[in-house]
């Protein structure tokens, strides 16, 4: 199975992942038969790129790590917040990285509940909206036929 991911944040944990994710592709691919390509990206700091056939993210490791802005990406569609990232690109896992106030969930709350809302799967790494709204969340994935994994 083949997803097409949108990363909302790109820090160090989304960077990792990125790395882990391209260490281990052939891995994952024979293994589990889990296939990937990260279609946008969207980030506070760092800027935003969508490009709906995927992006090189060797070249975009390389673009955020040198201390450059995803807009400095040779091709795509820059520009797109965080919001925009998860209701208008073509991705169907939105992978929620951001940093979260823990007191009231946000922005990953809006982030999560956008995506769900619009049918897309959620991966995310923030603790703030279980803690704050995990039996809503899980309700609504399964309401619209998605995954939410926290």
């Amino acid at each position: 199975m083949h997803f097409k991911l949108a990363f909302i944040g790109f820090g160090t944990v989304g960077q990792g992942l990125i790395e882990i994710l391209l260490e281990k592709k052939d891995m994952l691919g024979k293994k589990y038969n889990f296939s990937w390509s990260v279609v946008a990206i969207s980030d506070l700091i760092k800027g935003s790129v969508y490009d709906e056939n995927g992006l090189d993210m060797k070249k975009i490791l390389d673009i955020v790590k040198s201390g450059k802005k995803l807009d400095d990406y040779p091709s795509g569609i820059n520009g797109m917040d965080s919001v925009s990232t998860i209701k208008d690109t073509n991705a169907d896992t939105i992978v929620e990285v951001t940093y979260t106030d823990v007191k009231t969930g946000e922005p990953a709350l809006t982030h999560i509940k956008t995506a769900l809302n619009v049918g897309k799967n959620v991966v995310s790494t923030n603790k703030g909206p279980v803690v704050k709204q995990a039996i809503e969340l899980l309700k609504l994935a399964e309401s619209k036929n998605t995954q939410y994994n926290f």
